[in-house]
């Protein structure tokens, strides 16, 4: 897909993914082999060596190569960092104010499948700022909960009503296209319904009959 868009000359700045695509580092290799920058989520074992951290006391004997810093899981190491090393990031303006994180970023290297271990990397670690408990009510929270049932509901009206779940296309494209106008469908009789209340409007699912004809214009 990456090579496809540069093909076409769309336009792109960054590479992002979940974990599915950062775990494995020969998907990361390719992205640098073609200057690709990448923001890719990694599991939390995914061992990582931080090249920003002290090595290891030489042996008692003085004799020998210097340890190298160890790889550990990035949960390992994310619990030896002190709050000192977290950075405050503001997002985006909120309805209730700032959306901020916290951020900490650092120079690692990672092993592949091989144990080979890989060039340097950036290991960034994002957590969210807690503002206080939310007040939320028990009201709020039971329909909060009971909304799910929606998506569900307008799904099952699409298809008896809109013939959401009637297509046979051969691309997305025509499927993009179908679900959009069977939505935009929907919609429009929900706004009908609401305009000409709950009782069920004319025409219905049966055949169209005297009483669904409109009267004649003067």
């Amino acid at each position: 897909m990456v090579d496809r868009c540069r093909a076409e000359g769309l336009p792109h700045g960054w590479v992002g993914g979940d974990d599915e695509l950062g775990r494995p580092s020969e998907f990361r290799a390719a992205l640098r082999a073609r200057h690709e920058r990448y923001v890719l989520d990694v599991p939390c074992n995914t061992r990582v060596r931080d090249l920003e951290a002290s090595r290891p006391p030489r042996r008692p004997s003085g004799k020998g190569r210097q340890p190298k810093v160890p790889f550990v899981p990035v949960r390992e190491w994310l619990a030896r960092q002190p709050e000192s090393a977290w950075r405050k990031v503001t997002l985006r303006p909120g309805s209730k104010g700032p959306l901020e994180v916290e951020a900490l970023l650092r120079r690692v290297q990672t092993r592949d499948a091989h144990r080979h271990v890989g060039p340097e990397e950036r290991l960034l670690v994002v957590r969210s700022v807690v503002k206080g408990q939310p007040k939320v009510t028990l009201a709020e929270l039971v329909r909060a909960h009971g909304q799910r049932y929606r998506i569900e509901q307008m799904l099952e009206e699409g298809k008896g009503e809109a013939g959401l779940g009637h297509y046979e296309v051969r691309s997305w494209v025509g499927w993009h296209h179908h679900v959009t106008l069977a939505l935009l469908a929907l919609w429009f009789l929900v706004l009908e319904k609401g305009r000409v209340g709950e009782k069920k409007l004319p025409g219905g699912d049966g055949a169209a009959g005297a009483g669904d004809l409109h009267p004649p214009a003067p």
